[in-house]
């Protein structure tokens, strides 16, 4: 029985998905975020994105000019995702895969603003996507069909042992947008957050 994560391809109903993603398509921001790394110079994010939330209100105004609000019509989601984890979030990233051409690497959530051993949780509406788990030292790979309406969960050492892709495809994709839940434990949660998934004027 595996410890690292959990998939539920029918968390939500068609129906549900289907709204959902139709609600996201057309009321989230969405932007293609261009932003610097000293080592690598700007790089063009290949997707789209947006954020929403904050790890702590009370810190607002000592480092942030503005942040988003997670949606109303939202809530009851966040609300759903965190009962089956049974785990707060207060970060809502959003990701518009626009075609196949649109992927995101190999990476580890792995910061130390999600603290220790992270719960992250992904609800995915739209195009199926392949997604792959791969383990750092046997390179074993896990490969999983992100269904419209899946909830797939990260949890205890998945970060630490895994790395993690949406890859790009050969074939022709409809679009495919995910949600992702998280829980910023400090101030650089937002700041990483908002600088890789938002305009940098809004900051």
């Amino acid at each position: 029985m595996t410890n690292h994560y959990e998939y539920y391809p029918n968390f939500l109903y068609l129906e549900e998905a289907a709204y959902l993603y139709s609600k996201l398509n057309n009321e989230i921001p969405w932007h293609q975020v261009k932003y610097y790394k000293p080592e690598r110079g700007y790089v063009i994010t290949p997707r789209q994105t947006w954020c929403a939330g904050i790890h702590n209100r009370l810190d607002l105004k000592k480092f942030i000019l503005n942040y988003n609000e997670i949606p109303e019509w939202l809530l009851p989601l966040k609300k759903l995702v965190e009962e089956r984890c049974d785990q707060k979030f207060n970060f809502m990233l959003f990701s518009k895969y626009r075609d196949e051409k649109d992927s995101i690497a190999y990476h580890s959530d792995d910061e130390r603003f999600l603290g220790e051993n992270p719960t992250i949780a992904s609800v995915s509406v739209g195009q199926d996507r392949p997604f792959l788990l791969k383990n750092k030292k046997t390179k074993v790979v896990e490969e999983f069909n992100l269904t419209s309406g899946s909830l797939f969960i990260m949890k205890g050492l998945c970060q630490k042992n895994y790395l993690h892709t949406v890859p790009k495809q050969q074939k022709e994709l409809a679009p495919r947008i995910s949600i992702t839940f998280r829980n910023g434990i400090n101030k650089a949660a937002s700041q990483n957050y908002y600088y890789y998934n938002t305009p940098q004027d809004t900051f």
